[in-house]
């Protein structure tokens, strides 16, 4: 791993990825790259008027960057570089992307995930990137991912890069993975088990898994009661060939939201069709 690039804002939740992005980056020997997008803000009236030049704004947000940088630095030893960029936040982000091998983000408190995530930047980065992306919820802390779920509507069919991405990523920390592929009580699942197992005994070839099929007709629970039980220490999605995302994330605010346990998600890139 190279170059972890961590998209701020600089509120409380990005503040916090960047940490774990920089502690991350210690143990598998990489920098890390601060990146900010802005936009001069227009004083609406009949004739719109600039409140600040680009060139101010610029200095503004480097200045508060190479702060940043200097002291995630200083606390951890990790190179840490900054860039800002003028223009919109998910097109900057993605044109950067082709020069990490990771890109790290935070989100707000998972009490409110489905309003911090869906329609967001985050969001939109996890459906767009083609970069492994690492979702860090705002209370979340750095910890070796020891125990990961692949939590998983998995088909035979998926592309072997997003697997390939999993057994790269882990592999400094020599995780276990629990493949988790929740069914509705209703669902037969028994063929599909089946199928899924062999495949996927090929894919993970090396690597300590073991596969749970459990029933349950929230998937958002689901995921949570497995995370709680189990003492996982990060969840791996495949969001862009799945529904996966929309399944976990369009529930209603009064159910309980995935992650609740501040588990940061990644989400892998998928070539599949």
């Amino acid at each position: 791993m190279k170059t972890i690039l961590v998209p701020t804002d600089f509120s409380d939740a990005a503040n916090n990825a960047a940490k774990y992005a920089v502690d991350f980056a210690k143990e598998t020997n990489a920098n890390v790259l601060l990146f900010h997008s802005y936009h001069v803000p227009m004083h609406i009236t009949e004739v719109p008027v600039i409140i600040v030049t680009p060139d101010e704004l610029q200095k503004e947000n480097e200045v508060r960057l190479k702060k940043e940088a200097e002291s995630l630095m200083e606390k951890t030893g990790v190179e840490v570089n900054y860039l800002a960029k003028m223009g919109l936040a998910v097109d900057e982000i993605l044109n950067e992307e082709e020069n990490a091998s990771l890109i790290v983000m935070g989100m707000k408190g998972a009490s409110k995930l489905s309003e911090a995530l869906m329609g967001s930047i985050t969001t939109a980065t996890l459906r767009e990137a083609k970069t492994p992306v690492l979702v860090i919820p705002e209370g979340a802390k750095y910890k070796n991912p020891d125990k990961i779920v692949f939590a998983c509507d998995y088909n035979p069919k998926t592309d072997t890069k997003a697997i390939d991405s999993l057994k790269e990523f882990m592999r400094p920390f020599r995780s276990k993975i629990y493949v988790l592929n929740i069914k509705a009580k209703q669902e037969s699942a028994s063929i599909e088990q089946a199928v899924v197992g062999i495949d996927l005994e090929n894919k993970l070839s090396g690597v300590e898994h073991i596969y749970y099929f459990p029933e349950k007709d929230d998937l958002v629970e689901g995921i949570n009661d497995f995370v709680k039980e189990h003492n996982v220490d990060m969840v791996v999605t495949i969001p862009h060939r799945y529904n996966l995302i929309e399944r976990l994330f369009h529930t209603s605010v009064s159910k309980k939201m995935a992650f609740h346990t501040q588990v940061p998600m990644l989400a892998l890139h998928d070539n599949g069709k």
